[in-house]
């Protein structure tokens, strides 16, 4: 067995690293899907060898976190099969960039608030939360998410704020 050199451990780190990423993009999965390679033994062995990237040490390096959950996903034969349609792909990416717009606007609201008002929060997101789902329960293709009264008031404070432009130029 030949023994690889740093420089050839380094760029195999590199593609391995941008490969899982890459699996965070439904329609690169659905690509992957219709072009056979997810039938293909040494392809989904591939996938098996890739959960080490589920490993802390290997998972900081990550810019995409939800690559792994899609990995995870991709060890199902059912997932592979269903990636290969476009409506399922499409519903996929649906549902990430749910989950970043979600998680992007918790974020912004945990970042705004003065220390101590974190409980209130958390109540309010579980009342959001629950008016969600009560309201695709009713319309189930328009989810419907009303902001609280105080949650407006800002947003109109801020629009009439001048934003800083040098942010916008990165």
């Amino acid at each position: 067995m030949q023994m690889e050199t740093p420089e050839s451990e380094k760029t195999r780190f590199e593609v391995e690293c941008e490969f899982v990423q890459a699996l965070a993009n439904p329609n690169y999965l659905n690509f992957l899907a219709q072009r056979g390679y997810f039938k293909e033994e040494y392809f989904v062995n591939y996938l098996k060898y890739l959960l080490y990237w589920k490993n802390p040490q290997y998972a900081r390096c990550l810019k995409f976190p939800q690559c792994l959950h899609m990995l995870e996903a991709l060890q199902s034969q059912q997932f592979r099969d269903a990636m290969a349609y476009g409506p399922s792909a499409k519903f996929v990416e649906d549902q990430v960039v749910l989950q970043w717009q979600f998680y992007l606007r918790k974020r912004h609201r945990l970042c705004m608030l003065p220390e101590g008002e974190d409980q209130d929060v958390e109540e309010s997101e579980e009342e959001t939360v629950e008016n969600e789902q009560k309201e695709s329960e009713d319309e189930e293709d328009v989810v419907i998410v009303e902001k609280p009264e105080d949650e407006q008031e800002e947003q109109a404070e801020e629009a009439a704020e001048p934003t800083d432009t040098s942010l916008l130029n990165t």
